[in-house]
């Protein structure tokens, strides 16, 4: 599920929309190039947004063996619902 941005194929991402690509694709355990492939975003600037959203509470970071996973919090969860319904509401989804 690709950034779902219908509008100008030309026309950058804002950063909610990044934020919001990046938390439904971690909505279960993503590794880190998984998420650079499905949110289209290179290593360091997804490293930069995975920083931020952790630090906020809304993506948590687990250590499995030699692998880091990240996942959506409830919080997170929570942002992701209310970013939906004022997409809605703005009549831009």
């Amino acid at each position: 599920m690709l950034a779902q941005v219908e509008r100008n194929p030309w026309k950058r991402r804002g950063r909610l929309d990044v934020i919001a690509c990046i938390l439904r694709e971690a909505l279960e355990w993503a590794t880190k190039t998984r998420l650079v492939y499905r949110t289209n975003l290179n290593f360091r600037v997804l490293g930069k947004y995975l920083d931020f959203l952790t630090s906020r509470g809304l993506v948590e970071k687990a250590d499995v063996q030699s692998l880091t996973l990240y996942r959506t919090t409830r919080k997170g969860r929570i942002w992701l619902a209310l970013y939906r319904r004022l997409m809605e509401l703005l009549g831009n989804r």
